[in-house]
């Protein structure tokens, strides 16, 4: 008797543990498939803006350098260094197409729609922070157009952390649709760990396919890439830490209580709602190397 009072508990903890492991397998794998679809496309949005400054100016690209990867893109040749929008083109670009894209299908908000829906709020959120540690850092586009003007930091910091606000606050609000509740503090793994694998991946990427490629041996950037590919995952897993702790501190305080139009309700997912995203995922990669190849 003793011991069937014992084992039915004992079942029932083993079988919540591992509804909760599979649960939580399954959303780091969505979000690392998720960001390659992501990545391509906020990439290709500002590589694109570099790339119409060119054409404005009359001039060919030689090379448009744009991936899912987890380290940084190219266009060839710079026109004009010394012109504030061959630097600022790419933001411009990027930000004004993915937030047209996201006003169009926020009233269509679904898991389906979620990869294009989330190319503003990363694009803000990565730019926003990314930008501020270039200005840190010396590098970037930002650090360039303060180096031709003479303008000082304080108003590009402040631009930036508005970005990177905005960012955080609308990516985290489509967090449901990946199953995840904001009030799951699964989250603490499923994001760092997700964006950790996407950008452990790149970092793979880069040293096995881009040395010998048409971009290292025309333009001799093989150790940029491979330098950007190599300090991504700190960056990506802190990233996703601290989305994961806004997520289930202060939105998770504020989320009942967010107008209709503006809250997001959770979705339930299986491993067959996976195919679409693995779809992107499949696309964007063979694209991807053949763009770098």
């Amino acid at each position: 008797m003793n011991l069937k009072t014992v084992s039915i508990p004992r079942v029932h903890l083993n079988g919540k543990t591992s509804a909760a492991l599979i649960y939580t397998v399954r959303s780091t794998f969505l979000v690392s498939i998720l960001f390659f679809t992501l990545t391509f496309m906020h990439m290709f949005f500002h590589e694109g803006g570099h790339a119409l400054f060119n054409l404005s100016k009359g001039l060919p690209v030689t090379l448009f350098y744009a991936h899912p990867f987890s380290f940084v893109g190219f266009i060839r040749p710079m026109v004009d260094y010394y012109n504030v929008w061959q630097h600022l083109s790419g933001i411009v670009v990027e930000v004004l197409v993915s937030i047209l894209i996201f006003i169009i299908l926020w009233k269509h908000r679904s898991f389906y729609t979620l990869p294009f829906l989330l190319v503003f709020p990363w694009s803000a959120t990565y730019n926003g922070i990314g930008d501020v540690l270039d200005i840190l850092g010396k590098s970037g586009d930002y650090y360039n157009i303060m180096r031709i003007t003479g303008l000082t930091a304080t108003g590009f910091y402040f631009q930036s952390i508005i970005l990177a606000v905005v960012g955080i606050f609308f990516f985290i609000s489509l967090l449901p649709l990946l199953d995840l509740a904001p009030e799951d503090k699964k989250s603490l793994v499923v994001l760092p760990a997700g964006m950790l694998i996407y950008a452990a991946f790149g970092v793979l990427i880069a040293h096995l396919v881009v040395p010998g490629t048409p971009v290292d041996i025309q333009n001799h950037l093989a150790g940029e890439i491979i330098a950007s590919a190599t300090l991504r995952p700190l960056l990506m897993a802190t990233i996703g830490l601290l989305l994961a702790v806004i997520y289930i501190t202060l939105y998770r305080r504020i989320y009942k209580r967010l107008p209709a139009w503006l809250r997001v309700e959770k979705a339930n997912l299986s491993w067959k709602d996976l195919w679409f995203p693995g779809l992107l995922f499949v696309v964007s990669t063979l694209v991807g190397l053949l763009m770098i190849t």
